[in-house]
């Protein structure tokens, strides 16, 4: 399909002013949770939503090697947000779980993405938010994201 020059420059633009908008909203809220960066914000969410889960399964979601997920992991435990065990089937397999700070956290940061989700979303009637969503969906899977 053809693109207009026009568009893909005003496209890029609003791209751009859209994840700056979101650095910044990710940013007050890892000050809110204590000087948190965005990928531990993300580890705090992936288990906060999803509660005990092997660091395999957070590597896979962070798409991020083990050894990187390994640093987060160590400093959010060091900063008391993340508790570590080994299961007891396999010692091999470590469970990573929230702390009661690292709950708080969590919730901090549901709120805010409800918000900015609430915020982005308002400005539209219904049926533009679903229109919206189904575009955001499609813009996704057209670089390779899924669902």
């Amino acid at each position: 399909m053809k693109i207009k020059e026009e568009n893909r420059d005003k496209f890029l633009s609003a791209l751009q002013n859209i994840n700056r908008a979101i650095k910044n909203e990710s940013e007050d809220c890892g000050k809110m949770c204590g000087g948190l960066n965005e990928k531990e914000l993300h580890v705090i969410d992936f288990i906060g939503r999803n509660k005990n889960l092997k660091m395999s399964d957070i590597a896979d979601n962070i798409d991020a090697p083990m050894s990187t997920l390994t640093n987060i992991v160590d400093k959010l435990i060091e900063k008391k947000f993340l508790s570590r065990e080994h299961s007891g089937n396999d010692r091999r397999v470590i469970n990573v779980m929230l702390t009661d700070n690292g709950k708080t956290a969590f919730k901090i940061v549901s709120s805010k993405r409800k918000s900015v989700a609430e915020k982005m979303l308002s400005t539209f009637s219904v049926k533009e938010q679903t229109t919206f969503i189904e575009h955001m969906n499609i813009l996704a899977s057209s670089l390779g994201m899924k669902k």
